[in-house]
């Protein structure tokens, strides 16, 4: 056969080249950027913007210096800027977006050789890697909805820290104006924090547009997007519509997302938690479908895909079980990412007459 085998990663649909799919990902994307721009005012887009630009600069910085092959024509880059700002609480500074950004593309992909050679998402690496560092405390503080309207919809709007020992900051504008009574919980680190059998107590506000007559955010202000969060955690409603898109174009495995939000619904109920609550909470429906469905890092073998989808799913739901870090998503994610290739070679059918350990590329025996 002539040509030989296209560089990776390789697409799943006949037909479908690499920048048609990130493509594809970048309109499913949309819904989300809509809504969280609607609820957070033009601090998302001033994000977005930044993270993106880092991306692409850092990608084909990266690559002239040691003159290797531009490569920024296949839009990955894009994505994963896109996807780490997705990830940024909408008041984040924009230099901090920047460096995360720079993290994503130079160590998440990189470093290991560009895309189709990662072994990890290079935007979840990117934020698990600044959950341990001081820079933390930027990505942990969130602003109420609407938060604009004390300042006007285009004004930019970041969070400053004025104790870092006590992790306090403050919201302020580039001109120095301050926002008061910006500061909210959100819906997961309300259930973290055990607020939420009975009723929500203690002054911390709650980031929801409507509340029940306990305190709780309710399911519509979560499905839709009304809370606080992440900019790409707050509508589940439209991460669903972008992903049900991609499913509908043959860009992701429709296998992934399903096995994720089953396994992690099954788990709940049978631990005797609220499954609809924990399904709207937090980043799993942004991972189901837009993360854990990266082609690189995730089986190829559709067996090998239901154990990483079904892994993933009841992995979040142990992390959040044992109360712990809100980027339960990110870190089991990541953890089965690491898996995916070992799973491919598991659960490889050997070709007949083939001996399996050729199949596992153990070695000879």
């Amino acid at each position: 056969m002539s040509g030989g085998a296209s560089p990776p990663p390789h697409l799943h649909k006949a037909g479908s080249s690499i920048p048609r799919a990130m493509l594809h990902v970048i309109v499913a994307l949309l819904p989300a950027l809509a809504v969280a721009t609607v609820v957070f005012g033009m601090n998302v887009v001033y994000l977005v913007s930044v993270s993106i630009v880092a991306a692409v600069l850092t990608e084909l910085l990266l690559r002239a210096l040691p003159r290797r092959r531009i490569t920024l024509y296949d839009l990955s880059a894009v994505v994963t800027g896109l996807l780490f700002a997705f990830l940024l609480p909408p008041t984040t500074p924009l230099w901090v977006a920047a460096a995360g950004a720079f993290l994503a593309v130079a160590l998440g992909k990189e470093l290991f050789g560009g895309l189709g050679n990662n072994v990890f998402n290079p935007a979840l690496l990117a934020r698990v890697i600044i959950m341990f560092t001081p820079l933390s405390v930027y990505l942990s503080k969130f602003a109420q909805p609407f938060f604009w309207r004390q300042v006007g919809f285009f004004t930019p709007v970041s969070t400053h820290v004025v104790d870092r020992a006590a992790g306090a900051v403050i919201y302020r504008t580039f001109s120095g104006v301050r926002l008061d009574a910006v500061n909210a919980a959100t819906p997961l680190s309300l259930l973290h924090a055990g607020r939420l059998s009975n009723a929500v107590t203690g002054a911390t506000p709650v980031g929801a547009v409507w509340l029940t007559p306990a305190g709780r955010p309710t399911s519509l202000s979560l499905f839709l997007g009304l809370r606080s969060g992440s900019i790409g955690e707050v509508s589940i409603l439209a991460l669903v519509l972008g992903g049900l898109y991609l499913i509908w174009r043959g860009t992701i495995n429709w296998r992934i997302p399903v096995g994720i939000l089953a396994s992690f619904t099954l788990f709940n109920l049978a631990a005797g938690r609220d499954p609809l609550y924990q399904l709207l909470s937090g980043a799993l429906v942004l991972g189901a479908f837009f993360m854990a469905t990266d082609w690189v890092t995730s089986p190829m073998n559709n067996d090998g895909v239901w154990i990483y989808a079904l892994g993933i799913g009841v992995t979040v739901a142990v992390l959040r079980s044992m109360d712990f870090h809100p980027e339960a998503v990110a870190v089991a994610i990541l953890n089965w990412n690491l898996l995916s290739r070992v799973i491919d070679r598991l659960v490889v059918r050997p070709r007949f007459g083939e001996p399996r350990w050729r199949v596992l590329n153990l070695g000879r025996p």
